[in-house]
């Protein structure tokens, strides 16, 4: 979306507001701040493990909180303590492949001082409850309601049902 969608979301509610983008310079941390986000995402594949401790330590010098998205192993090292949740991402960015088989293997790699949080593939009441007993305890659901005619009905029915 845009700022102008961003603001409006800020404006209709009380819940934190996230900022899903991809962050690769502080400038759109201050952005981000600006116009109401409460937690950016920082996402492990287009950053380095340095460049993703500068940008967490600045959103938090900022009051903002960090969710640092991974997709494999390899990037479990981007983890570090200005992070609030680590979400994984279960669509392979290389074949698009989506399976929450990623966030199974993943949980216990992650230390339980972060918020887990499983991403993509999630259709179902079913597949929330089974990755809460892998100890998530969020998640991002966003093409499952796209789908349907009417987004905010179907997300409010899933909860509901939830």
């Amino acid at each position: 979306g845009t700022f102008a969608d961003l603001k409006a979301v800020r404006a209709a509610v009380e819940m934190p507001v996230l900022r899903k983008d991809f962050m690769l310079d502080e400038y759109q941390l201050l952005e981000a701040k600006s116009i109401g986000a409460d937690i950016v995402l920082l996402i492990a594949s287009s950053l380095s493990v340095a460049k993703t401790n500068e940008m967490a330590k600045a959103a938090k010098a900022l009051g903002l909180n960090v969710l640092l998205e991974i997709h494999e192993d390899s990037e479990l090292a981007h983890i570090n303590q200005y992070c609030d949740a680590v979400g994984v991402n279960n669509r392979n960015l290389k074949t698009f492949e989506v399976t929450t088989d990623v966030s199974k293997a993943l949980a216990n790699k992650i230390p339980n001082d972060f918020i887990k949080v499983s991403e993509s593939g999630i259709s179902n009441i079913e597949a929330i409850q089974d990755l809460k007993t892998y100890g998530y305890q969020g998640f991002l659901i966003g093409e499952n309601f796209m789908k349907t005619e009417n987004p905010g009905a179907s997300c409010a029915e899933f909860i509901n049902k939830l």
